[in-house]
């Protein structure tokens, strides 16, 4: 029998042409050190705000305004339009409405209604829900879309906008590694148009928590966050800039545009973001907004401490050092075990358990409410500050 070559044999096995082994691969792009030069134009979407090309997502809660925020920024991109005094780079839109058209379809009509706009502009809106995370499913399809549109509008692609991520994830799940594939096929986008992809997407229900729902690959994949903040004055965070400053604000309310009458003749509106200064919410101290933070299950073992201080509490005694405590603002404290005895029967009757559910429930509160600064406790006693 006739010997066969070692490259036929590694061939057979790996799938590999014989010769390919042979050849070297392409090298990698370089750059000289005395060639590298600094980008000083081309760097902004929005001046200061969204990069010209890359990853950005904008998040919050259900009912917060994030897309209405979203839309608004889309529309101002497509004409070019200053946004909040900041300079804009006009381009494409192409905004994949997954969560539902007609509601968008409102939206874009009542943006129209408002700023009186005659004509078209480039702006596109894909009404129906697709699979990102795959990269097999949609993503190729996307991009498609966005070199059709681009080229029936005769303007380059600026801004994907993909709402909401949950509606485009397929069938991965938000807090695997299947956000890291998300993100990939994201900027599979971004770098084959040069243009921005940015997502918009749910905060978790938790109240204490501000970071976006799901896998840490997601913040740490995009180039910047914006953070939707709902109340009668919305407010629009920057909570991440990878090249430029973090803490930026934007206050707007959501005016109501009439579009029309329905089938029985009653008035048909939507909304449409109004940029303000002024700040309609109600002055807010820290200690409340901690307190308003909590989880209903830590709300619920601080309750419990109030109603015990309240029924049961003691002057505050000499022995606790000036240095733990208040004495302005806490008159009175109550027994820890007390408070811990309370706690875990009212947390296992109120999850339908026994004292185990609550002891666990009470053990998770209890750090959580000394490091929100809220409680404090000293020896066998424990109270609540009243001021951060």
């Amino acid at each position: 029998m006739k010997a066969v070559p070692l490259k036929e044999r590694l061939a057979d096995a790996t799938g590999i042409a014989p010769g390919a082994m042979d050849r070297h691969p392409e090298p990698l792009p370089v750059e000289w050190f005395a060639d590298i030069q600094p980008q000083l134009e081309g760097m902004w979407l929005i001046k200061r705000l969204l990069p010209a090309q890359g990853l950005a997502l904008i998040y919050g809660h259900p009912g917060c305004g994030k897309s209405f925020f979203a839309l608004d920024v889309a529309l101002h991109v497509s004409l070019g339009w200053d946004w909040c005094s900041r300079r804009v780079k006009q381009g494409l839109v192409v905004y994949v409405g997954a969560e539902g058209g007609a509601g968008l379809r409102n939206r874009v009509a009542a943006f129209r209604h408002h700023h009186d706009l005659k004509g078209p502009i480039p702006f596109a809106l894909i009404p129906t829900p697709i699979d990102m995370q795959d990269p097999n499913a949609d993503t190729r399809r996307l991009a498609e879309t966005v070199r059709m549109t681009a080229k029936q509008s005769g303007a380059e692609p600026a801004l994907v906008i993909i709402d909401t991520l949950s509606k485009t994830f397929g069938g991965g799940k938000e807090n695997t590694d299947d956000m890291a594939t998300y993100i990939a096929n994201c900027q599979r986008i971004a770098s084959e148009f040069d243009c921005l992809v940015m997502p918009v997407h749910h905060r978790p229900k938790d109240a204490e928590s501000i970071e976006p729902r799901g896998h840490g690959s997601l913040k740490g994949g995009v180039d910047t966050v914006i953070l939707i903040e709902a109340g009668k004055t919305k407010c629009a965070e920057v909570t991440k800039q990878k090249d430029g400053e973090i803490g930026d604000k934007f206050l707007f309310n959501l005016g109501v545009v009439e579009l029309g009458n329905d089938e029985d003749g009653e008035a048909v509106t939507s909304c449409v973001v109004e940029h303000t200064e002024t700040n309609l919410n109600p002055i807010v101290s820290p200690f409340a907004q901690a307190v308003g933070k909590l989880s209903i299950g830590n709300r619920l073992i601080y309750d419990q401490l109030g109603e015990l201080i309240e029924a049961a509490g003691v002057p505050v005694p000499a022995d606790i050092p000036d240095g733990e405590i208040n004495r302005n603002w806490v008159r009175r404290v109550a027994s820890l075990d007390a408070w811990r005895d309370k706690s875990i029967s009212a947390a296992g009757t109120e999850a339908g358990h026994g004292r185990d559910t609550g002891k666990r429930a009470f053990n998770r509160a209890l750090p959580a409410l000394r490091k929100a600064g809220i409680v404090r406790v000293w020896d066998d006693w424990a109270w609540i500050t009243h001021q951060l």
